[in-house]
């Protein structure tokens, strides 16, 4: 007969062994958690005619940029009281109204970005010419005008990532060469446009998303490469300010799409199989991650919230790695139609669930101290007509 003692014993382990894989299981927040302030009904916002891919907040302005050629009040039919704007567009954010900025491009737009004084908007995506001038894939314009500026970036190829410190522009994208001079993928420049030419580090494929830590000594990347700098590093990379590759513990199994940094954690949303939103220490230890049943192309941090924007109708309980075509959840943790929001802390889902249609879904997220934005290529939100933009005000 088994002693007591031995009895407790054994079944304090087999308890824990229950128990272990629920640990590992995402879960779901009560409606008082951090970041309840986001509320579900969206605000009356101006709407485009296409993607929204890019948003910023500069103090009372939104600056949006897309593919998109016109913009139209909330409520107005497609093809109905629409003004022209070629793929940028600004609104006043205490009123939404639309604002007289529109130096237009002849292609689309990925990227914003803005400078310290908040005097001029640097702009990245696929075009030749921006504010009438000859401008490839990347250029600056007055942040109250829109007129032309002096910089010039000159890539061979689409810029989808942009990201500002106090003396440097970074670049991510497409392309091979930035005026002239071979770079793969990355590059920086001066905020006048002059290309930094000790620092070069390479990747093997796109670089969607850049991030330089607070002390700007450490610069992170993401995107669809495998090699950066000669070296293995899928998805997600660190660098040094000098170029120099750091290390990194472990890297997703997934393409990044965008990384959101704080003082401790890189968080990283990205494709496949399915979506995957993971949270890493700054050196590069998972801490946790959820799986969608599609991709996530965004995340933001908001009131205590990190929210996550693409193309998934559902949160799934569990991980489940390796390639496959398609992805479904073997079981469904809570429906969410193409927004979310998670702690920041442990990855549990909150209850923050506005609905926005469409096979694609959500492209980009920004916020600003009243409200959250979203875009992408949606034409209803909680089943009512809005196309491509929308704002979420806290309660």
């Amino acid at each position: 007969m088994l002693d007591r003692p031995l009895l407790r014993r054994a079944l304090v382990a087999a308890t824990s062994l229950m128990l272990a894989p629920l640990a590992l299981l995402p879960v779901m927040e009560t409606a008082h958690a951090g970041g309840s302030r986001l509320g579900n009904i969206s605000a009356a916002t101006y709407q485009t005619n296409g993607r929204v891919s890019a948003i910023i907040v500069v103090r009372n302005t939104i600056y949006i940029g897309g593919d998109f050629t016109a913009v139209r009040p909330s409520g107005a039919a497609p093809g109905t009281r629409e003004v022209p704007r070629a793929h940028l567009a600004a609104f006043r954010a205490d009123n939404g109204r639309l604002r007289a900025w529109n130096p237009g491009a002849n292609g689309s737009v990925s990227a914003l970005a803005t400078s310290a004084d908040r005097k001029v908007i640097y702009v990245g995506g696929k075009f030749s010419r921006l504010a009438g001038a000859r401008r490839h894939n990347a250029g600056a314009v007055k942040a109250a005008t829109g007129a032309i500026t002096r910089f010039h970036a000159n890539t061979n190829g689409e810029v989808l990532a942009l990201y500002r410190t106090r003396s440097r522009l970074y670049l991510g994208g497409s392309f091979t060469s930035v005026r002239h001079t071979h770079r793969k993928r990355i590059a920086a420049l001066t905020l006048g446009g002059r290309l930094i030419r000790t620092w070069h580090p390479g990747a093997n494929n796109s670089v969607r998303t850049i991030q330089v830590s607070r002390d700007r000594t450490k610069v992170f990347l993401g995107g669809e490469f495998n090699i950066v700098n000669g070296r293995s590093e899928p998805h997600l990379a660190k660098l040094s300010s000098t170029g120099k590759l750091l290390p990194w513990r472990r890297h997703p199994g997934f393409p990044v799409w965008q990384i959101v940094l704080t003082k401790k954690r890189v968080f990283a949303g990205g494709n496949g199989p399915g979506g995957r939103v993971a949270a890493y220490t700054t050196g590069g230890r998972k801490a946790w991650s959820i799986q969608t049943d599609g991709g996530v192309q965004t995340i933001a941090l908001s009131d205590g919230a990190l929210l996550a924007g693409g193309h998934f109708r559902n949160v799934c309980v569990g991980n489940i790695g390796g390639p496959q075509i398609g992805f479904d959840c073997l079981q469904v943790l809570a429906p969410r139609a193409h927004l979310l929001a998670l702690s920041p802390k442990t990855g549990a889902l909150r209850p923050w669930k506005p609905h926005a249609n469409s096979g694609l879904g959500v492209f980009s997220l920004a916020t600003s101290a009243s409200t959250v934005y979203a875009g992408g290529v949606f034409t209803e939100i909680n089943e009512a007509p809005q196309q491509a933009f929308v704002g979420f005000p806290r309660s």
